[in-house]
């Protein structure tokens, strides 16, 4: 019974393909950062890695590769829709990004996923900066819920769902994060994702030197006013 209920849902994930590719970004935003100065975008319409390395490169035009998608449980698959299903266990993800230049500032995720929802607990950023490792987590914000199928519990109901969670990471000097979430339960199906990354400028030599001159500076007339 348990297996026929997988395949009747992998069944309604593939056949009802129109649904997983018009989904696509069902509800998403474009975030105040994107497209400006010192910002990159990474977007997932279609994976082609269902599980560990090397993860999966942004599919829409114009994602930067610095960013990849990792699903790390065993039991996934990619369905023919380009979605990463797991009807064996519960779905574990990975988004790393490696800053191509500066620190991270401002960092925004969508995820659009079907049948099962995510663990929304489970959503949390680690950074790498200068204070070492740090563990973030942010508030989650629902941009679309679609029901389909026939109704719960019957095989092949679900429901997808986008949401949106963005970080601050100003000020922590962090040029790699990870962001980790994880299904609440088997048979999720992840339909997209968008990241969105703010660049902090870091000081460069030049204001490096002119700080420094500026300290000599300081310092020359703070003696020059002790003598006088």
């Amino acid at each position: 019974m348990k297996i026929l209920r997988l395949q009747t849902l992998v069944a309604a994930l593939v056949i009802g393909g129109g649904l997983a590719a018009s989904a696509g970004t069902n509800g998403f935003v474009v975030p105040t950062i994107r497209g400006l100065p010192s910002t990159t975008f990474s977007g997932w319409e279609s994976f082609t890695v269902g599980i560990g390395e090397p993860g999966n490169a942004g599919s829409l035009a114009g994602s930067d590769p610095s960013a990849r998608l990792f699903q790390t449980a065993p039991g996934a698959l990619v369905l023919g829709s380009g979605n990463i299903y797991n009807g064996e266990g519960k779905s574990l993800f990975d988004v790393r990004y490696t800053a191509p230049s500066d620190s991270v500032g401002q960092v925004s995720l969508q995820v659009r996923t079907l049948g099962t929802e995510l663990d929304y607990s489970s959503v949390k950023l680690i950074a790498a900066g200068d204070a070492g490792a740090q563990t973030l987590t942010a508030s989650r914000v629902e941009l679309d819920r679609l029901a389909f199928g026939p109704p719960p519990p019957n095989p092949g109901s679900g429901v997808g769902v986008s949401s949106l969670w963005q970080w601050d990471l100003s000020g922590l000097g962090a040029e790699y994060f990870v962001i980790q979430f994880g299904a609440a339960d088997i048979n999720l199906s992840l339909d997209s994702a968008t990241l969105d990354v703010q660049l902090v400028p870091e000081p460069g030599a030049g204001a490096l030197l002119a700080l420094g001159a500026l300290v000599v500076f300081v310092s020359r007339r703070a003696r020059a006013g002790s003598r006088a």
